[in-house]
């Protein structure tokens, strides 16, 4: 895809979490401003053509983890994240994320089989499945998935399915 260089903002390496945050929010405002990145119709927010996720296996998309106040979070565009006190990375808030014309979320590999599942299905409240809260306000969702993460589905539907997979 050609891209313009103006139009590629990388995380800025070198920086603590926060300050990597609030500078990557600054270059999408400067975007903003110079109409580079249009605004959401229905929220302040920069609506971006395409936001591309993948589903981890502990059920995140992006560095949203299951409940994670950051997933409240309504004002921010970018946030600092830190799972478990650990290594710190950023990410785009759901608002953000949820004001894309498209987004598409990959769910690929067996361990991505369960949370795939509890997300498709909504069995597990919201907050500890992170990937259940991207719902584009006026774009499109689509999700890729591969046999192995697709397998409870698929086992759902053979024959002899039985009551495992609601475990």
């Amino acid at each position: 895809v050609p891209l313009l260089p103006a139009h590629v903002n990388p995380v800025s390496p070198g920086l603590s979490g926060e300050s990597a945050a609030n500078s990557y929010e600054f270059a999408i405002r400067q975007q903003l401003k110079s109409r580079t990145v249009q605004v959401s119709r229905s929220t302040d927010c920069p609506r971006f053509d395409l936001i591309l996720l993948s589903l981890g296996s502990g059920g995140h998309v992006s560095s949203l983890y299951p409940n994670h106040p950051v997933l409240e979070e309504e004002s921010q565009w970018v946030a600092c994240v830190s799972k478990d006190g650990s290594c710190e990375s950023v990410t785009l808030t759901l608002p953000v994320i949820n004001a894309a014309a498209n987004v598409i979320i990959v769910a690929s590999g067996l361990d991505t089989a369960r949370p795939f599942m509890d997300t498709m299905v909504g069995r597990k409240p919201i907050l500890s499945h992170p990937a259940q809260m991207v719902l584009p306000r006026d774009g499109n969702l689509v999700w890729f998935a591969d046999a192995s993460a697709a397998s409870l589905f698929l086992r759902a539907n053979e024959p002899d399915a039985t009551s495992a997979t609601d475990s």
